[in-house]
């Protein structure tokens, strides 16, 4: 284990956003009072489990730099879904849940990251602002939301258009507004990108070759995206309307 005083932190001061619905007094007074414990995640597959245990009784993780990957396999089909700063996860495996339905679930850390343990102790401490929580809350509502739409994605015939439609998916919180397009900085593998659209993976590398050689995106030399073209569907925005995109931008820990 890391040393618990080296890796406290100020959950507003890690988290700014938290604090929006109070006011600069009780902002500060949050401040001061609700700290936790942060842990620095390096690439590569992760554990979040012994990281649950002893303390004040864990009730999840609050990712705030990076990006982090949980694949769930069923009959050697993964799917995959992409957490960054604010989410809310809980990774701790539930001992009284029956599961009829054999699973692996495996976490990895698709660049460095750092989550913050979120504890009953610092719940106690945050219910004298409630609008913390509500905004905890929302973020949940909102992972839900991505969740489902990444689930209908999966749903569309063609490989290609799946992924286009996952990659302005992506766009909506990581993506601006650059000239020819919209900038993507992620570098995910194919293999997460397969297991997020439902594909196997040499079908996602031949769907984006597809995608490229049409000019619908196109690959930076640092590997981000620039998109080009959206996807076919009700109210589709014209190409001249496509810096009216709302993002809603993170740190993510990858270059720009």
């Amino acid at each position: 284990m890391h040393d618990r005083r080296s890796n406290t932190v100020q959950l507003l001061q890690a988290d700014p956003e938290l604090a929006r619905g109070l006011d600069v007094p009780r902002a500060r007074e949050a401040a001061e009072r609700l700290y936790t414990r942060a842990i620095d995640i390096p690439r590569g597959r992760w554990t979040p489990q012994p990281w649950l245990t002893g303390g004040s009784q864990p009730i999840g993780l609050l990712v705030l730099q990076g990006l982090l990957v949980r694949e769930a396999t069923v009959s050697n089909h993964p799917c995959a879904e992409l957490l960054g700063p604010g989410d809310l996860l809980r990774a701790c495996e539930d001992g009284d849940a029956e599961e009829l339905l054999p699973r692996r679930i495996d976490w990895a850390a698709a660049t460095s990251a750092r989550v913050a343990i979120v504890d009953q102790a610092l719940a106690v401490r945050m219910a004298q602002w409630p609008e913390i929580f509500a905004a905890l809350m929302d973020r949940a509502a909102r992972r839900a939301e991505r969740l489902v739409v990444t689930q209908a994605i999966a749903h569309i015939t063609r490989v290609d258009e799946r992924l286009l439609a996952l990659l302005w998916l992506l766009a909506e919180r990581w993506g601006r507004v650059v000239p020819g397009g919209v900038l993507v900085s992620l570098r995910l593998p194919h293999r997460t990108l397969a297991g997020m659209v439902g594909a196997r993976r040499p079908s996602v590398t031949t769907a984006l070759g597809q995608l490229m050689a049409r000019g619908a995106i196109a690959r930076r030399h640092d590997g981000a995206w620039i998109l080009r073209e959206q996807p076919p569907a009700e109210g589709r925005l014209g190409a001249g309307d496509v810096a009216a995109v709302p993002f809603e931008q993170r740190r993510v820990g990858v270059p720009t």
